[in-house]
């Protein structure tokens, strides 16, 4: 086998920790807006039910976005859509914490909007780079990248901390700190390729030089990178060309054909990011009230517990890579959904606090694979990734905006401890249908064609 050359891993590293750094700051950007709700809240002297209000409709421009995400990467490549959504996120952002602070309440309201159509676009196509880039570098990443992500979000939240101890005006609160994710951003996509994946896919005519030695340089390259059973890197994405032009390739109208929402596989791994997802978002959601109300722990001891949470869940992403390498796709989410149950079952049933510490610490590592493993998943066949991904990534986010209030309006009538028993058998659930998770057998067979 030809070794991989110094210039080409070099490439790969620089685009996989461009992407690390682009989804850091994507979770600046919304950590941002979580940070400083209580401020803008009392500004505006809101209700709970207005402020609801304004999380629904940001949720909404959200799933706007994500209903046409896979068409619009497909067409005009995902660091184009990176590109100008970052620019969007920000401007949209900065202007909506101006307009509500100044009143200009519909204003506000369609900016909002408009920044969660940003934002999921950005989102699904910052995966589908990032699958890609995970690809180019022969190693699992997508966990690390959504642990970036993840990091961003809740150290953003410390900052807003700091910026409420001082009396900093939202509007200049986010001025400063979108200019910082738009200046970050917009500097680490100088390492994202253009038309790397156009020049990699098999099939695709250009009339560039030297593109069809690439195309057999990476085919070779494929099968000595992935694993023995396919499950843990993902196949190469094409993308657009930088000067917007389609490229031609043999399998574009199979492309043009495929919906994702008739693929089985795009069903089961969407059920398991459910699962989980759910987990996640509950856990983020409950924990601390429900240690409050049902097991009498003090407002600042829930909050450690929930920190432990957290701190649990980004370090098993950023842990990730290491898991996936050693032990494939299916083993490793399959062992984080039963160390969810079981920490589920020690949070609802032992009262001590060892227990609840120890089961809080089981949850949050077990939830944290599931979607960043189940987006490589979607992007397995080059040919469909931005519309699977898309489509994995509408159910996960469903059950984040779903999930939740269900188990609080369950809290409701029977106490949160004892909702959260629906979580221990929807992470059962996922242990049965994370089989889904395997590169399908017939792009294995492709490859070794390739």
């Amino acid at each position: 086998m030809t070794a991989r050359p110094d210039s080409d891993r070099r490439v790969a590293q620089r685009w996989s920790k461009a992407t690390l750094i682009v989804f850091a700051m994507i979770g600046t950007g919304f950590g941002t807006w979580l940070s400083r709700l209580p401020a803008i809240r009392d500004h505006l002297e809101a209700s709970t039910l207005e402020m609801s209000l304004y999380a629904l409709l940001l949720s909404a421009g959200s799933m706007i976005g994500l209903a046409i995400a896979g068409r619009v990467i497909a067409r005009w490549g995902a660091r184009r859509i990176v590109l100008l959504g970052l620019i969007a996120q920000a401007s949209t952002m900065a202007a909506a914490g101006l307009a509500l602070w100044v009143d200009q309440l519909g204003l506000g309201i369609v900016l909002l909007l408009l920044y969660g159509f940003a934002f999921s676009n950005t989102d699904v196509a910052i995966n589908v780079s990032g699958a890609e880039a995970e690809r180019a570098l022969g190693k699992p990443r997508m966990p690390m990248y959504h642990g970036a992500y993840s990091l961003g979000l809740t150290g953003t939240v410390a900052i807003g901390a700091a910026a409420e101890a001082v009396k900093l005006p939202v509007p200049v609160h986010f001025a400063i700190m979108m200019a910082i994710v738009a200046g970050v951003s917009l500097a680490a996509l100088r390492w994202i390729p253009r038309d790397k994946g156009a020049e990699e896919a098999e099939g695709l005519e250009s009339a560039a030089d030297g593109s069809k030695a690439a195309a057999d340089s990476t085919r070779a390259r494929s099968i000595e990178d992935r694993d023995a059973t396919g499950s843990v890197i993902t196949g190469p994405i094409p993308t657009v060309p930088a000067d917007g032009s389609r490229p031609a390739r043999a399998g574009a109208p199979a492309e043009r054909r495929y919906n994702p929402w008739r693929d089985p596989r795009i069903y089961l791994i969407g059920l398991m990011t459910i699962a989980l997802g759910l987990a996640e978002g509950s856990g983020t959601d409950w924990i601390s009230l429900a240690l409050v109300d049902g097991r009498g722990f003090t407002n600042s001891s829930a909050t450690l517990v929930t920190g432990v949470y957290f701190t649990a869940l980004v370090v098993t992403r950023f842990a990730g890579s290491a898991l996936l390498m050693r032990f494939g796709r299916v083993a490793t989410v399959r062992g984080g959904a039963l160390a969810c149950a079981l920490g589920l079952v020690l949070v609802i049933l032992v009262p001590a606090t060892w227990a609840i510490v120890l089961g809080t610490a089981l949850w949050g590592a077990g939830c944290a694979l599931g979607f960043p493993v189940a987006v490589s998943a979607a992007a397995d066949d080059p040919k469909t990734a931005a519309r699977s991904v898309a489509a994995v990534s509408v159910l996960s986010y469903s059950a984040y905006l779903v999930g939740p209030p269900m188990i609080g309006f369950l809290g409701e009538h029977f106490g949160l401890l004892t909702a959260f028993w629906p979580l221990v058998g929807v992470a059962l659930l996922c242990t049965l249908v994370v089989g889904a998770l395997r590169r399908p057998a017939h792009l294995d067979a492709a490859v070794r064609r390739g």
